[in-house]
């Protein structure tokens, strides 16, 4: 952890952060070690996160240059900003989730590839993979739907065993997201939650809390599931090409599944995952796959539900 710190204090986006600062951003890193000439990135393809070159050579386009680690381009993303990024040697790459460390990188050069004059909540809700699957029509559709309420600080938006009866996006404010004591991320504008019980079609998992007073936006579950489930998650038959992923609780016996990630350690295990491969999601009951589709295309991953 101590070494990817100071790697971080290479890009220029980090370089003012204190030292804290810096080790809660290597948390939040995933480092990818890829071969030479693979499409990290394709055209139409969009990812998630912030990705910077810490070793080897790239070719990316808008425009088509080569970019090697020691330059001077390399000191900001390589994406946001490029619409393809093929390798041109092996090369390591650092994935910063930059959702749960936004209020980190305000003010610090980070730039994630929102070039609108929309709202700060409408920026980062229409940059996740989840609505970049979805036409214009649809999004336009949900946005529509959304019901609008201002909430207190302190206030629990979700509790922990309760019903699952919406889905909510934050408009503005931040929150806590904490199970028996322990905290398990942050949500600020523009975040969505509560998606898991509603898909799984089970009681809450966690409990989210206000830390600040805010506007919260709620779609009703029904919507939720024509709008977006229905919508993000994609079936294909098992006879296609892809790498299998097992998300099941038990140990697979197909030994055509490269990987076994149960569902409950499927967001902690997606740094063994590798962006730029398709994934057949396997293993355990509709819904579970469901959610790890669900989870994976919100990521940026190639995510396919095996029926």
């Amino acid at each position: 952890m101590v070494m990817l710190t100071r790697v971080l204090q290479r890009f220029d986006p980090f370089r003012t952060l204190t030292w804290p600062e810096l080790s809660t951003v290597a948390r939040h890193t995933q480092v990818l070690n890829v071969p030479a000439d693979r499409w990290l990135l394709r055209e139409g393809r969009r990812l998630s996160g912030s990705y910077y070159l810490a070793r080897g050579k790239l070719r990316v386009s808008a425009p088509v240059r080569e970019v090697r680690y020691n330059s001077s381009a390399a000191q900001q993303p390589i994406y946001p900003g490029s619409t393809a990024i093929q390798t041109l040697t092996q090369v390591q790459i650092l994935r910063v989730d930059t959702r749960p460390i936004e209020f980190l990188l305000q003010g610090n050069g980070g730039d994630h590839g929102l070039e609108s004059d929309l709202e700060p909540w409408e920026q980062r809700f229409l940059s996740s993979p989840i609505l970049q699957r979805l036409d214009p029509c649809v999004w336009q559709r949900l946005f529509s739907e959304l019901q609008e309420r201002q909430v207190r600080k302190g206030e629990t938006l979700v509790r922990l065993g309760d019903p699952a009866e919406a889905f909510y996006v934050l408009k503005s404010g931040h929150a806590s997201v904490h199970r028996m004591g322990k905290t398990l991320a942050y949500v600020g504008p523009g975040d969505f939650f509560g998606e898991d019980a509603l898909i799984m079609q089970r009681s809450r998992n966690a409990t989210v809390t206000a830390l600040e007073p805010g506007w919260l936006f709620e779609l009703p579950r029904e919507r939720f599931s024509a709008l977006l489930v229905d919508k993000v998650v994609r079936f294909v038959e098992s006879s296609q090409s892809g790498l299998r992923l097992d998300v099941g609780d038990d140990k697979p016996d197909d030994e055509g599944c490269a990987l076994h990630v149960p569902l409950h350690r499927l967001r902690e295990g997606l740094r063994q995952l590798n962006p730029a491969q398709r994934y057949h999601i396997v293993g355990g009951e509709l819904n579970a796959r469901a959610l790890a589709a669900f989870i994976l295309t919100q990521q940026g991953f190639d995510a396919w539900l095996v029926e």
